[in-house]
């Protein structure tokens, strides 16, 4: 297997090719023994038109790394030191005692630490979930004015925003003018939020994704394409709780 290189918007993908006799019409995708990726073939296929092929489905390729790697990941257990992410970064979680039913979640340069008079997974999660929210709502509330700023079709318009768990879904924006956005985004890099925000304060102009759509959402967030590839790629592991 030759290791070759798949251009992405969220930057260069290694990838190995491999032929099999019973391979013959289509691209298969594997994860080989250390979670590489790698391109079964046809056997009269070239290089050439396996990296044609693969720049065609992208997209493809996007949701199966993510979905395979998903796969592989472990649940969170909410016990001392392990990594949980915030702003894109991962912080280890700090659980130390506390007398009385209090709880306080704090977060440092280094740790997210949390004050707890019951060391239990259950209550760990409930309160650093709490916690996400809390954060959330402030950091998307900062952002989305700040974003909106550069917004012509929002300028003194009220934007009303909502927080939501949600499984498969980034953000939304409804008839109304409603801009809904998943609490877990919280964890992701500042510049991924801020691309998800200015995506749906564009649905206040333009409610589908067409030409016009677009046109807008490049004026505001010329890396979108970049910024949409990394969370389809990326985005599942800031959907574990």
């Amino acid at each position: 297997m030759r290791p070759l290189t798949f251009n992405t918007p969220a930057g260069p993908l290694e990838y190995t090719i491999t032929h099999r006799a019973r391979v013959r019409k289509r691209l298969h995708l594997e994860l080989d023994e250390r979670g590489g990726l790698v391109i079964v073939a046809p056997e009269h296929w070239s290089d050439k038109h396996i990296s044609a092929t693969l720049s065609q489905n992208r997209r493809r390729v996007e949701r199966f790394l993510a979905t395979a790697s998903q796969r592989q990941l472990k649940p969170l257990q909410y016990v001392q030191g392990e990594l949980h992410y915030y702003l894109g970064e991962r912080y280890p979680l700090m659980i130390h005692a506390a007398p009385g039913p209090k709880t306080k979640v704090a977060f440092g340069q280094q740790e997210i630490c949390i004050n707890i008079s019951r060391n239990k997974e259950t209550d760990i999660r409930a309160r650093l979930q709490g916690w996400y929210c809390h954060r959330a709502k402030q950091v998307f509330n900062e952002r989305l004015q700040l974003i909106a700023q550069r917004a012509s079709w929002a300028a003194g318009r009220p934007i009303p925003l909502k927080l939501r768990k949600m499984k498969r879904t980034w953000g939304n924006c409804s008839s109304i003018g409603v801009i809904k956005l998943n609490t877990h985004l919280i964890k992701a890099p500042l510049p991924i939020i801020d691309s998800v925000i200015a995506h749906e304060l564009c649905h206040l102009e333009e409610m589908n994704h067409g030409r016009a759509f677009y046109l807008l959402l490049e004026g505001l967030n010329p890396n979108w394409r970049r910024d949409r590839s990394v969370l389809r790629s990326q985005g599942f592991v800031y959907l574990l709780i």
